[in-house]
C-alpha cells in the first residue's frame, strides 16, 4: 500500500507525519438558500527531532494542498512554527 499523492508519500519519507482535513464552506444567499460549495482541504506535517515542528496549508484539491504543503517545508526561508518540549525536573 503506498501513502497518496506522492508529495505526501516524500513527506513521509522525510519523517513527517502527516494529516488530511476536508472541510467545505457555504456561501448562502440572505434568505438561507445554499448558492455554492467549496471544498476546502487542509494538509498538516508534524515532526519532531529536538523541536516540534507543525506546518499547514490549504487547497482547493488534495493535490493542492500536498503540493502547497512540501513547497512551504522545501522553501528554506519559511521556517515552521517551532515548540520546545522541556523535561519537568
Amino acid at each position: 500500500m503506498f501513502v497518496e499523492p506522492d508529495d505526501r508519500r516524500v513527506l513521509e519519507r522525510q519523517g513527517w507525519r502527516t494529516t488530511l482535513e476536508y472541510r467545505e464552506n457555504h456561501v448562502r444567499a440572505r434568505d438561507g438558500r445554499l448558492l455554492e460549495t467549496a471544498p476546502t482541504w487542509t494538509a498538516e506535517a508534524e515532526r519532531f527531532d529536538g523541536d516540534f515542528a507543525v506546518v499547514s496549508a490549504v487547497g482547493a484539491t488534495i493535490e493542492e494542498a500536498w503540493a502547497e504543503l512540501r513547497a512551504i517545508i522545501a522553501d528554506r526561508d519559511v521556517t515552521p512554527s517551532r515548540v520546545r518540549l522541556v523535561r519537568q525536573t
